[in-house]
């Protein structure tokens, strides 16, 4: 007997079968459209948020976002959060034949779970990847509101700071680390060196520092995540090790980090942060961008959920993410 996550694939397949040629793109909607449904299947990591302001945080209207089950069969997409998915939680009501079903993940495909049962199951996906239907980055780079401005930099008195509540000696980050402390006084903190930071501590410091590790726990496409848009909100010049400095660049100008790929080794880095802390004049370098431009960070499943439910309302053509496992983790 198929289990339940198998007869939900079949039910996916039966409805591409019935209507893949026959829902093509709408005209634009007007404000006298009936709103469209957005289930919230799981709430992401457990984590609930307002329901109702997506008209006004993000400016999106005639969506109405619930996390009530029983409007399963009326809903126009289902939000499944990754990491959530459970078999045994999957709906067992037949699927309507136009409803879609959005796949969501924020975590990499190393710290992903791979659920062989996924494939020609969703309709739509949500990530912070570039290629996916709706992206949501960790965090965002706008243009400034009534022009350009001086940036005035915060108050450093350290000089490298790292917080770390996951540690792992056999991550990329941690290896550099070791090696980079061997050339340059890095202060930390976080669970991994018993010093935990309290949330109201935590803009303070951070600011409080003229370098800080962006360090990526795995290196993978567009998996750039708040460790580098919080310094950069909070006037600190980040240290990024990640994907390759292209792939930042695609997201945030390129004068307004460091890379540590840009450097032979971890001592040559070292060298280049004690010469920007000596020389005020390159080290404001890395805020010119700060005239015109703001960070902002994301709100997690929030976001994902409003421009889900603002991108169905908006695109009625049918498709299927058929293989989801090596569009992800391939």
């Amino acid at each position: 007997m198929p289990n339940q996550m198998e007869m939900v694939n079949n039910t996916c397949m039966v409805n591409i079968i019935s209507i893949k040629n026959l829902l093509t793109q709408t005209d634009p909607v007007t404000q006298t459209d009936p709103d469209t449904i957005l289930l919230i299947w799981m709430w992401p990591f457990g984590q609930k948020f307002d329901l109702g302001i997506c008209s006004s945080q993000f400016n999106i209207h005639g969506c109405h976002l619930t996390d009530n089950r029983d409007w399963f069969k009326s809903a126009h997409g289902v939000l499944f959060h990754h990491r959530d998915i459970r078999e045994d939680d999957m709906p067992t009501l037949q699927r309507p034949l136009f409803q879609k079903w959005i796949w969501m993940n924020m975590e990499s495909p190393s710290n992903s779970p791979l659920h062989s049962t996924v494939k020609n199951l969703f309709n739509l996906t949500t990530t912070y990847r570039q290629d996916s239907d709706i992206m949501i980055p960790y965090g965002r780079i706008s243009e400034k509101t009534g022009g350009s401005t001086t940036y005035e930099i915060p108050h450093k008195s350290k000089l490298v700071c790292w917080i770390v509540s996951n540690w792992n000696s056999n991550y990329k980050r941690s290896q550099y680390y070791e090696n980079l402390k061997q050339h340059i006084s890095i202060e930390t903190f976080g669970c991994s060196f018993s010093r935990p930071v309290k949330d109201e501590d935590y803009s303070d410091l951070v600011s409080s520092c003229k370098f800080y590790l962006s360090f990526e726990n795995s290196i993978h496409k567009d998996y750039i995540t708040e460790k580098l848009y919080n310094p950069l909100k909070l006037g600190t010049v980040p240290v990024v090790l990640g994907p390759t400095r292209k792939n930042y660049e695609e997201l945030i100008p390129g004068n307004a980090f460091i890379h540590v790929d840009d450097f032979s080794s971890p001592k040559e880095l070292a060298e280049h942060l004690k010469l920007l802390d000596q020389n005020e004049s390159l080290y404001r370098q890395y805020f010119t961008w700060r005239e015109h431009f703001v960070s902002s960070t994301t709100s997690f499943g929030l976001e994902h959920a409003c421009w889900a439910c603002d991108h169905i309302r908006r695109y009625k053509n049918y498709r299927v993410v058929n293989d989801l496992s090596s569009w992800y983790w391939g």
